[in-house]
């Protein structure tokens, strides 16, 4: 049994299907992608995982926990799916505090670290709304990993990076 099961997951939107039966078996400790053309319903099925949109059949499990769209979520994850609004009048570093203080699993150190390790350390007092494209991308997976989640799941995490910080990251 994987980590992340899914099991004949269907979700549909007037009548069109965007999942139809899907099932797989992710396992603990592994790094997966998935590869399709746009609309193909990678982001569906990734925030159905997260438990953020309820599917209409199938069964989906993370670490043992059923997974109920809108109502039971997945634990521990760092995600990154879409766009999250930054709160452009504040700078990078107050950005990630203002979600680190949600949880208080971190604290300033652990925050800088994470900037740090996305090459957004020179930036963290620079206001949101004047970084690049590329600048907010970083923000996003710092973001995602800055809390250490036992399970990352990213959406495109590479949008909007040049070559260069595609390698970085």
């Amino acid at each position: 049994m994987g980590y992340i099961e899914v099991e004949n997951v269907s979700k549909s939107f007037k009548k069109r299907y965007v999942l139809k039966n899907v099932s797989f078996s992710l396992e603990k400790g592994k790094c997966y992608g998935f590869i399709g053309n746009n609309g193909s319903g990678k982001s569906m099925l990734l925030k159905s995982i997260c438990g953020y949109i309820d599917i209409d059949s199938g069964v989906i499990t993370v670490n043992g926990k059923r997974i109920v769209g809108g109502k039971k979520f997945i634990d521990n994850a760092g995600v990154l799916i879409e766009s999250p609004q930054w709160l452009g009048g504040l700078t990078g570093f107050q950005n990630l505090k203002a979600l680190a203080d949600i949880q208080k699993l971190i604290d300033d150190k652990d925050i800088l670290e994470t900037l740090t390790l996305v090459g957004l350390i020179a930036e963290k007092d620079k206001k949101v709304r004047k970084y690049s494209l590329g600048m907010k991308q970083r923000l996003r997976i710092a973001q995602a990993i800055m809390e250490n989640p036992t399970i990352l799941i990213l959406d495109e995490p590479f949008n909007g990076l040049d070559k260069g910080g595609v390698k970085e990251m």
